[in-house]
């Protein structure tokens, strides 16, 4: 492994370089839920688009991703700047990204619907790979930020805090918002103005309160791209929890999809009751972080992320059986079952991915991750090209809510998206993790050899 040629002891960063740097995750926490809660519903019931054609521009932009992202952080690894090789494309994500966030929810009236697919589906393409050029950067700086390991928990505590919270008012806030400002067009368009300005805002101050820290900025590694990817995807341990990572959040993905479906038109509900539910769901996965983490130091990470993925399976389950009569507090208790078992899914995958990281000869820690987080966008991107084929299958009928009248194909079409095949993901998941074993410690002289 490289040595940084920075001096061994580096200085403690003060409290608004980390508040600030880690504000820039408020915004990826907002943009990586905000579409995945929101856009197809927008594309179906304000755009009256096809559900499939809405489920494809949802799933595309986001699965270009899957090569912008190692992409850019190849690129970023050979950068050379007066700013830095990761900090310019802060800036440049921070300003492209607000902009075309704003444009994604502010479509203009078309005569087909067919054309409002295309503009949704050529704004996110946009709006996602601005988001890579500043999320890879950003997440490669910690390990660049500090020589001290204490130090670096520091960052990436700061960091993930932010990201939890981008994600409630991605998941939560947002919607509210919408149903603020009267929903249809006009809501989502003052929604997205509010919500590109935050995230700009984050995103700034990401970038200009790391102008006076000293990156430690190693040399780039040896050998190309595709040849670090080759290398990592040879890795059986990686390519198994990888695979149980990818159908998990395929089923997440989808349930978040369907949310607004299963209030508006199942509970009978508004936009409004989107945002109370993902709150409780995203509120109790945040508080639930610290339990999981006890639990894996206690009974083991593979064990406790069993546990967590038969809670997530059996609550789904729960949630089908729900309909107009049901009260809040049946929906909420669920929800909130839901959400602990999503708290692990922020621990447990994570932590056994370092001991992989760790435990890799080769010493690919930045291509894996960048292989890991594409990875996440592809299930993320699949659950509402999912969710949208189903609606299509079930024959949904696009439009406003308030004129259209469900058949009842579709709404058990909508159950089955909500709650059913995520829940059977999640038990194929649980099958998938038995075939993960723990990574062997790498004996000293074969890290030595590898320059480790």
């Amino acid at each position: 492994m490289t040595v940084s040629p920075r001096a061994p002891s580096s200085p403690r960063l003060s409290r608004p370089t980390l508040l600030g740097f880690g504000f820039g995750s408020l915004a990826t926490g907002i943009f990586s839920t905000t579409p995945g809660v929101l856009l197809l519903y927008f594309l179906t019931d304000t755009l009256a688009v096809h559900a499939a054609l809405a489920g494809l521009a949802v799933f595309l932009p986001k699965a270009w991703d899957v090569i912008a992202d190692p992409l850019m952080g190849y690129f970023s690894d050979r950068t050379r700047s007066r700013f830095g090789r990761r900090r310019p494309y802060l800036l440049i994500g921070a300003l492209a990204m607000s902009v075309t966030y704003v444009f994604l929810f502010t479509v203009p009236v078309f005569d087909s619907p067919l054309t409002s697919f295309w503009y949704v589906m050529i704004l996110f393409t946009l709006s996602a790979t601005a988001y890579t050029v500043f999320a890879i950067p950003y997440v490669a700086m910690p390990a660049e930020m500090s020589e001290d390991s204490n130090e670096r928990v520091r960052i990436v505590s700061y960091r993930m805090t932010f990201a939890m919270a981008g994600a409630i008012v991605g998941s939560a806030f947002a919607p509210w918002l919408v149903f603020a400002f009267g929903g249809g067009r006009h809501g989502y368009a003052c929604m997205s103005l509010i919500i590109g300005a935050v995230c700009a805002a984050a995103m700034l101050a990401a970038f200009f309160s790391t102008r006076g820290v000293q990156l430690g900025e190693s040399p780039s590694a040896p050998g190309g791209l595709v040849q670090q990817l080759l290398d990592t995807l040879r890795n059986s341990h990686f390519r198994a929890l990888a695979l149980v990572y990818l159908v998990q959040i395929l089923g997440i993905g989808t349930l978040v999809a369907a949310a607004p479906y299963f209030a508006v038109h199942v509970l009978g509900a508004g936009e409004a009751l989107v945002g109370a539910m993902l709150l409780v769901m995203m509120g109790t996965a945040t508080l639930s972080i610290p339990l999981w983490n006890t639990l894996a130091v206690r009974w083991g990470k593979k064990p406790s992320y069993y546990l967590a993925i038969m809670l997530l399976a059996s609550s789904m389950i729960g949630l089908a059986w729900l309909g107009p009569a049901t009260s809040y507090l049946a929906l909420y208790v669920l929800l909130g079952t839901t959400g602990l078992g999503f708290g692990a899914q922020q621990v447990l995958p994570f932590a056994m991915l370092t001991d992989i990281i760790h435990h890799d000869v080769a010493g690919r820690e930045g291509v894996t991750t960048g292989f890991w987080v594409a990875n996440e966008k592809l299930g993320l991107a699949l659950g509402p090209l999912v969710a949208g084929l189903i609606l299509q299958l079930c024959g949904f009928r696009e439009g406003p809510s308030s004129t259209i009248l469900q058949p009842a194909n579709a709404i058990f079409g909508i159950r089955v998206a909500f709650s059913l095949i995520p829940a059977l993901l999640l038990m194929t998941s649980a099958l998938l993790l038995t075939r993960c074993r723990n990574p062997q410690p790498v004996p000293l002289v074969a890290r030595k050899q590898a320059g480790m």
